[in-house]
């Protein structure tokens, strides 16, 4: 998974409230950067790209991507939920001594093939905190306002 902040400044104005819980200011969030030309690419288990877009699968990823970062960091299991209509996917990641073993099923009539992709702990632990870190990069780009606010200042 990666994201591709938008390719300049495009400062747009929100039109919600940054008190907003977290899921749904992930949500607004993708919405503005979905007015841009910022790109989602999700791609393995013998597809690239995903098909992925900004404003719901984006926004399902990161609404998921603290929980998983926090299990990752703990030892602990976790999962992404692409659970958006056409793509309908669950990656499963599972620490198992020093490597993650990342398993990809769907509900859809794709099948993954591989259907399972084994990376080291820290290869999986920096793929999902350069996402975070580039969704707040992009979000400075769009938003400034809205990258100040917590966790994505942690980002």
């Amino acid at each position: 998974m990666s994201l591709i902040p938008p390719s300049r400044e495009t400062p747009l104005t929100p039109d919600f409230e940054l008190d907003e819980d977290y899921e749904s200011l992930v949500m607004d969030t993708c919405q503005l950067l979905a007015e841009t030309d910022c790109r989602f690419h999700v791609a393995g288990f013998g597809q690239d790209p995903w098909p992925v877009d900004i404003s719901y699968d984006l926004s399902s990823v990161m609404e998921q991507l603290p929980e998983a970062i926090a299990s990752l960091g703990d030892g602990k299991p976790a999962q992404i939920d692409f659970y958006g209509q056409g793509v309908e996917r669950l990656v499963t990641f599972a620490p198992h001594d020093g490597q993650v073993v990342i398993t990809c099923t769907t509900e859809t009539d794709w099948t993954p093939d591989p259907g399972t992709e084994t990376v080291s702990s820290e290869e999986a632990k920096a793929a999902l905190a350069a996402l975070a870190h580039d969704f707040r990069r992009a979000l400075d780009l769009v938003c400034p306002d809205i990258s100040a606010v917590q966790p994505f200042t942690l980002w």
